[in-house]
């Protein structure tokens, strides 16, 4: 008897619907921001939610914020939906839970971070024996900077005064060569060409004069004249 032929079925994984952006997952499986491409955390790298839906780290939304001034309201960079940004700043936009849960055990808990004028800050709490957590001595406050260095924007202003005294010595500079190239236009090219002109050798001076024979004309007078 014939055997049947056998048939193998394949699973295919769901296509993205169009004008969804596809989630970027880094080579540890673990789901990464879109912007930085780092893979997400549970302090600086904490997931948020815009109103549009769209995922991205703490940090990126945090510069992207200042970048436009401190402004509340974020464009998102995938679909420029506006997001009304709280009070308090990025942190406290809504943590995408979906993305937290895919994230090793030791993330999945949100750690409080808070923003303080350029700069968000963490609270590092010291862990006591038995995985508990306790904040004393031993802990420290870790910061980054999301905004402009205020160490760089020092020097610029102070910077006006100095480049304008620049600007106008270099502008006297160029008065004074402006004049000499003139004084050099005149004396080597049109002094000369004048001269050509006028007495006809690039010296400017007259050849000598050759005088002319004058004749007198002669008259026949006293005894040797000619009759």
């Amino acid at each position: 008897m014939d055997e049947s032929p056998q048939i193998w079925h394949t699973q295919i994984a769901p296509q993205d619907t169009a004008g969804e952006p596809e989630k970027k997952v880094s080579v540890t499986n673990q789901p990464e921001c879109s912007i930085c491409y780092n893979t997400y955390d549970n302090v600086f790298k904490t997931p948020k939610l815009l109103e549009c839906t769209h995922t991205f780290c703490l940090e990126c939304l945090s510069r992207l914020m200042a970048v436009n001034g401190g402004s509340h309201r974020l464009s998102c960079p995938f679909c420029r939906h506006a997001t009304t940004v709280p009070e308090d700043g990025p942190p406290a936009l809504t943590t995408s839970r979906e993305v937290l849960c895919k994230l090793p055990s030791h993330q999945q808990q949100e750690e409080p971070v808070w923003l303080e004028g350029e700069k968000l800050c963490y609270k590092c709490s010291s862990h006591a024996p038995g995985g508990a957590t306790t904040e004393g001595p031993a802990g420290f406050c870790v910061c980054i900077d999301i905004g402009a260095n205020k160490a760089a924007e020092a020097p610029i202003q102070s910077q006006p005064r100095t480049l304008g005294l620049l600007h106008r010595l270099a502008d006297w500079k160029r008065m004074v060569l402006f004049i000499v190239l003139m004084v050099l236009l005149v004396v080597v090219v049109l002094w000369p060409l004048q001269c050509v002109f006028s007495t006809g050798n690039m010296r400017c001076m007259r050849g000598p004069v050759k005088p002319q024979p004058t004749t007198e004309p002669s008259t026949a007078s006293g005894p040797f004249g000619r009759e």
